[in-house]
Parts: C-alpha cells; sequence; structure tokens
C-alpha cells in the first residue's frame, strides 16, 4: 500500500472482520439478498474524506452492452471500469483526461450530440467543471473552454441531472452549485444544442437564491409529459419543486409540501403501494423524511409513523428499488457518520451501519439491515449505485467507501419474476433519458396493478444509475400491456410481454402491426369483437380495445375497430 498509515487501515479491516465473525450468530429471515464479491475481485478507488465522496456512474460506456463502472476518484479525476460477458477489467482505463485541477463530484455519462457514443460530464468541487466529447471508442476531446459552460472554479459544483427539458432532442444541463462561502454562485440550467454548445439560462429558475444544493433529479410527478424538477439543500435551506412548463418552470415548493428543510444529502423515488402516487425518501442530518402524496401533489411526513430511521442516523445516497422482485420498491440508505473523517481511518472507528428498510408489500416496512454482508453495514459509504451489471435479472449495487477499494454487492436471484427495458430514442434524446414506461399486469383478484419506472441521468446524490428500467412481478408471468411515453410525445403500447428478460425499446419501434388481433390469428374478425366488448366501458391505460389512448375504452374504439373488421394483419 503506498499510503501512510496504511498499518493502521489494516487494523480497521481486522476489527471489521472480528465484528463481521460476531454477526454469523444473528438469525436470518430469509436467503442472503446480496452477496459481497470484493475479496474476489478488488476495482481499486481513492475516497479520502466522505462528506466530500465523488460520484458514482453504473453505464455502458463503451457500447458493448454490459455496465461499466465510475468512480470519481479525489486524486485523478475518475477511475472507468469496463465489463463485458466475463466480467469488470481489474484495472481502469486510462482516458487521458488531463482535468486539472478538478476535484469531482458529480460523474455523468450522456449522449449530448446523439452520435452513439457516451459523452462525459464533470462537476468539480475543487476547480472548473469539465466536459469531454467522445469522438468514438472512448476518444475524449476536452471541450470545457468551447462548449458555452462557466468557467469558474468558485462555482463549487456538485450534482448534475441532465434531460432534454424544452423537447427539441437535444440534452439540457442543470448543474447544482454548492454555494456556502463568497463569491456565492446560484445553480445554473444550461439548453443545450446538440452540437455541443449549451446557453446558459433561467428558465424560470430563480437566479438570486444562493442555496448549499447537493442535488437535482428531473422527474414528471404531474404526469403530464412534462419533466419537473426537484432540488434538495444542505444546511437547513428549503428543498425546491418545480413544475415543469412550455416556457419554464413554476416554483410549487410550498404548495406540494416538498419545501422540507433540513441538512436533505440524498432522494428516492417510489410508489410504495402501487397506488401510483410516488412517494420521495429523503435523507438528512441525524433525520429521515418519506413524504408521501395523499392526493393532487400534497405531499406529507410518513417516517415517523414506519420508524425511519429506527435512531438517529445520518443518511447520505438512498436507492429505491425491487431488490428481490417481489413487485415493491425497497429502500437502501448510506448512513456513514457526517463527522468528517479522512483515510486512513481512526483505528478505534466504527461506522454507522447502514440501512436496508424491506417493504412488506405496501403495508409497512422492516429493518434487514442485520442481513447485510458485513462488510456492506460497516462500510463508510457516501454514494452508491445500482444495475444489473450480470443481466440475472436481479439488482446490484456498487458504493464508493472511504478508502482505496470499491464496495461491490451482487445481487442473488429471489423468486420474483422481473423486467428490464431499455429506452433508446430516435426522434428523442439518443439515450431515452426522460422515457416513461408503465407496466399493467392483473393481481389474483382481478385488480390491474400499474408499475411505473422513468429513465433519469443524474439522480439522488451524486449518483448515475443503470439506464436500464427494472421492475419486479412476483408470481406474475405475463404482462397485459406495456405503455412506453417517449419524451417527444409518441407513445407506444406492447401486449402480452413475458416477464423475465430484458428488451431494448428503439422509439417507433414497438407499436403492434395490428393491435386489433387479439387472438393472433392474422384476422380481425369476430373473437376480437368479443375482446373489444368485453372492456367496453374500462377505464386505464392497460385496458385493451382502447385504440384512440385516452384510458377509456368507449363508442370510439368500437368505431375505429370496426373500421378494421375482416382485414388480415400485415405480416
Amino acid at each position: 500500500m503506498d499510503f501512510q498509515g496504511g498499518l493502521i487501515f489494516y487494523l480497521v479491516r481486522l476489527n471489521r472482520i472480528v465484528l463481521s465473525l460476531s454477526l454469523l450468530s444473528l438469525p436470518i429471515g430469509l436467503d442472503a439478498q446480496w452477496n459481497s464479491i470484493g475479496d474476489g475481485l478488488v476495482l481499486p478507488t481513492f475516497m479520502l474524506g466522505g462528506t466530500y465522496s465523488p460520484g458514482v456512474s453504473a453505464v455502458d460506456v463503451d457500447g458493448d452492452g454490459w455496465e461499466d463502472l465510475t468512480f470519481g476518484n479525489d486524486l485523478h479525476g475518475i477511475d472507468l471500469y469496463l465489463r463485458d460477458s466475463v466480467g469488470f477489467a481489474g484495472h481502469p482505463v486510462e482516458l487521458g483526461l488531463e482535468p486539472g485541477d478538478c476535484t469531482p463530484r458529480s460523474v455523468v455519462w450522456a449522449d449530448m450530440d446523439n452520435d452513439a457514443d457516451q459523452d462525459l460530464f464533470l462537476t468539480c468541487r475543487v476547480g472548473p467543471n469539465r466536459i469531454y466529447r467522445n469522438l468514438g471508442g472512448l476518444v475524449m476531446q476536452d471541450i470545457t473552454d468551447s462548449c458555452g459552460i462557466v468557467v469558474e472554479a468558485a462555482h463549487k459544483g456538485y450534482g448534475l441531472c441532465i434531460a432534454d427539458i424544452n423537447l427539441d432532442g437535444h440534452l439540457d444541463l442543470f448543474i447544482s452549485n454548492y454555494a456556502s462561502s463568497l463569491p456565492l454562485c446560484a445553480n445554473e440550467f444550461y439548453l443545450g444544442d446538440g452540437a455541443g454548445h449549451f446557453a446558459l439560462t433561467d428558465w424560470g429558475l430563480p437566479q438570486d437564491l444562493f442555496s448549499p444544493t447537493h442535488q437535482g433529479q428531473f422527474i414528471d410527478l404531474n404526469d403530464d409529459d412534462r419533466l419537473d424538477l426537484y432540488v434538495i439543500n444542505d444546511k437547513d435551506y428549503i428543498n425546491e419543486y418545480y413544475i415543469g412548463t412550455d416556457s419554464g418552470f413554476v416554483d410549487q415548493s410550498a404548495e406540494t409540501g416538498l419545501d422540507v428543510v433540513t441538512d436533505a444529502m440524498g432522494t428516492a423515488w417510489i410508489d410504495e403501494d402501487l397506488d401510483g402516487r410516488r412517494e420521495v425518501y429523503i435523507t438528512g442530518l441525524d433525520e429521515a423524511f418519506f413524504m408521501k402524496d395523499t392526493g393532487n401533489l400534497s405531499f406529507v411526513d410518513v417516517a415517523p409513523g414506519y420508524g425511519m430511521p429506527p435512531e438517529p442516523t445520518t443518511g447520505w445516497a438512498v436507492i429505491g428499488a425491487d431488490f428481490d422482485n417481489d413487485g415493491y420498491e425497497d429502500l437502501f440508505v448510506n448512513s456513514a457518520d457526517f463527522i468528517h473523517y479522512q483515510y486512513p481511518l481512526p483505528s478505534w472507528y466504527t461506522p454507522q451501519p447502514n440501512k436496508w428498510f424491506y417493504n412488506e408489500g405496501g403495508t409497512g416496512w422492516t429493518d434487514r439491515s442485520l442481513e447485510l454482508p458485513a462488510d456492506a453495514q460497516l462500510a463508510e459509504i457516501y454514494v452508491m449505485v445500482q444495475a444489473d451489471w450480470n443481466q440475472d435479472g436481479t439488482l446490484d449495487l456498487a458504493a464508493l467507501p472511504i478508502g482505496t477499494e470499491a464496495l461491490l454487492l451482487e445481487g442473488e436471484p429471489q423468486e420474483g419474476q422481473w423486467l428490464e427495458v431499455l429506452p433508446r430514442g430516435t426522434e428523442s434524446n439518443r439515450d431515452g433519458i426522460g422515457t416513461k414506461v408503465i407496466a399493467y399486469t392483473t393481481d389474483s383478484t382481478g385488480a390491474v396493478v400499474t408499475r411505473v419506472r422513468q429513465a433519469s441521468c443524474g439522480e439522488g446524490m451524486l449518483q448515475q444509475n443503470s439506464r436500464w428500467l427494472h421492475f419486479g412481478f412476483g408470481p406474475t408471468t405475463t404482462i397485459d400491456s406495456l405503455v412506453v411515453r417517449w419524451p417527444m410525445g409518441l407513445e407506444e403500447t406492447l401486449y402480452d410481454v413475458a416477464t423475465n428478460q430484458r428488451l431494448m425499446l428503439v422509439e417507433g419501434e414497438n407499436a403492434p402491426a395490428c393491435p386489433a388481433d387479439f387472438d393472433g390469428s392474422g384476422l380481425i374478425g369476430v373473437e376480437d369483437m368479443l375482446v373489444v366488448l368485453g372492456a367496453y366501458g374500462c377505464v386505464g391505460f392497460g385496458c385493451p380495445g382502447d385504440f384512440d389512448g385516452d384510458g377509456l375504452v368507449g363508442s370510439a374504439d368500437i368505431v375505429l375497430f370496426l373500421a378494421q373488421f375482416g382485414e388480415f394483419c400485415p405480416d
């Protein structure tokens, strides 16, 4: 080990091993959810101090179909580990970035020019933010000085989120600036032109609000197919929620109740009880908020009733996902201490345990943290991302702890069914950022169950999760319909989709050639008519026979069906 104090580091690891052995006697309720694979695969990283943790990305950057891992590095920019069908390479790729004095925070890959290559964006806590264009084959060109972003070291760039906000097919940028010392800098919003240029604009965002902002995230909460923006702030500053409109953002923080005041660190948006409304878990300093939408975007905090967290715990990044594919999304909270320890950690120090909250079918939550692998319980981590990097249908987790190697947790396949979809835009941005995918299934009582996922790019806290949208379905083996709503307005529907597969959804290529041929006979006939008549009056976007897409099977759909009656379907 090249760092002074390495002996202390090994003493810390020995201390953790002893504690791990003591955990073996704890009762385990279910099969292990994750296996720590760090003993067999070491990915060298470097993170000096937790409260200044760099970001992590779990995106396929070389286009080979396998998710790669990119870690910010306190010493030299990033560590990029490529993966293929065999596994991760043991050594980082040297991209020759030369980021200067940039101490990275967000590490985000996105195809800013729709040329099928992933470009790299770095925000920097120290030094100017950086943008690199991928010329192909990971040959990176630094375009920072010519792309139009403000090159100012004093801005203290933290979170970065990317989406096409003005719906021109090109990606736009929201940079969170941590305004804590003079000169104070507002957050920055840039409109992109798809040619590597970005124009600074307010877009309805206040330019006189100087907050220590950790992260923004684009998400459509009011289901109007316009992306909204949620901004989380540190130091007891008010969190901000902006509704997206055709001409800019409109502040709705107070009206929705999302103006939470705390030392906000991270967020995760989920639908805990499958009621079609999303909740947000917000981590903070010795507290957590679980904001539930009670209807019409009216949020209230229900965390105390759930015992979240069960004891004073400082939370950082949080992931909301269906880890066991039972159909309900769970939560994994990074719970490192807020005291600023640096590498190597003191030999006497034992970190706060990380938290795994298990969703009990939408009826409550169970703390199953003690079932985590011992090193995952004790790792001093601040940023974590999810991806199914071995493509087995179960989510894996990667984190950047204080120290010199990544934490890798590989998910163990469970009994539940799953589906993973990857949007690929054609008219919309090629990465499909902002695409909403809605899965409709039928439960054992005959009720329609709705699950929604939306493609993001930069979220939570310095996170870039996998672009593959992951669904769990429990025992359900067939998805009645899968509705894909693209950013530029196209809506497509796939019917009778089998679970336990990975699907790439290319914009414009997903609508069935003959949607009225329900029995697959090749002829639109009497059997198909019976399906439509049987669904008459059905309300919901998963209803068979809703040909006009208005969410209701009515007289207009009958007319559309009769116009096709007796026709043969094209091959």
